[in-house]
């Protein structure tokens, strides 16, 4: 099954450019990544 997935939320209007998108996470890499960062940080902490 595939999810329909908003123009907008692939391409930035404003820079004229592609913005780079996870699939497996339905999101942008840059906020895929930025939850990876998190959760390494919070397990540090934990450890």
């Amino acid at each position: 099954m595939s999810e329909f997935v908003r123009a907008s939320l692939l391409y930035d209007v404003e820079t004229g450019e592609r913005v780079r998108w996870d699939w497996s996470g339905q999101q942008s890499v840059a906020e895929s990544e930025a939850r990876v960062q998190r959760a390494v940080a919070e397990a540090e902490q934990e450890g």
